[in-house]
């Protein structure tokens, strides 16, 4: 499936501009261009449509990463139980379900705006397994590995602890690993 790689969303003058890529063309090159479709619906709707607008294509996979409030409100989005019944990566019966509650846009907008306004845990998660007398800290993931430093102040940090547990049972050998709460 085909998406679009969001480096930036910028407002300027009413109007939407989007620096972005396609993810299966090569080489990669980003440009910004104004979006149309999307100044439009700023333009007519405000700027709370947009917001909506621009979630809904990252929920469903047409804009991809970017560090933005966006990305932010996909992973708390994630982790919302009542989102559990919208989403549409469920398999079976259960996207069946899903597919039939998307139905509903009133109440999956509302959803969506929930977690467009609502902050990130407070809480943080570290891992860290013992190794020579000494505890390491998990610092970086890759496609096939996981990479440990010692200083703690390096270890990757997650939002939510089932992050930490889904990652743990990624890994063979992970027994040992610990996922402390920081403050």
């Amino acid at each position: 499936m085909s998406y679009e790689i969001v480096k930036s969303i910028k407002i300027k003058n009413n109007k939407v501009f989007l620096n972005y890529a396609s993810n299966n063309v090569y080489p990669r090159h980003f440009e910004e261009f104004e979006s149309k479709s999307l100044s439009a619906i700023l333009q007519k709707d405000g700027q709370d449509a947009l917001d909506l607008e621009i979630m809904k294509a990252y929920e469903s996979g047409c804009f991809q990463r970017g560090s933005n409030k966006y990305v932010r409100a996909l992973h708390i989005l994630r982790h919302m139980p009542e989102y559990r019944a919208f989403d549409w990566r469920n398999n079976g019966k259960d996207y069946e379900i899903a597919q039939k509650n998307r139905e509903d846009e009133a109440a999956f907008n509302a959803i969506l705006q929930k977690a467009l306004n609502a902050q990130l845990p407070k809480d943080k998660f570290i891992i860290s397994k013992p190794y020579d007398l000494q505890s390491v800290y998990l610092w970086k993931i890759t496609k096939n590995s996981a990479k440990w430093c010692y200083e703690k102040i390096r270890a990757k940090i997650f939002n939510y602890q089932e992050d930490a547990d889904g990652l743990r049972h990624c890994f063979n050998g992970s027994e040992n690993w610990i996922i402390e709460k920081i403050t």
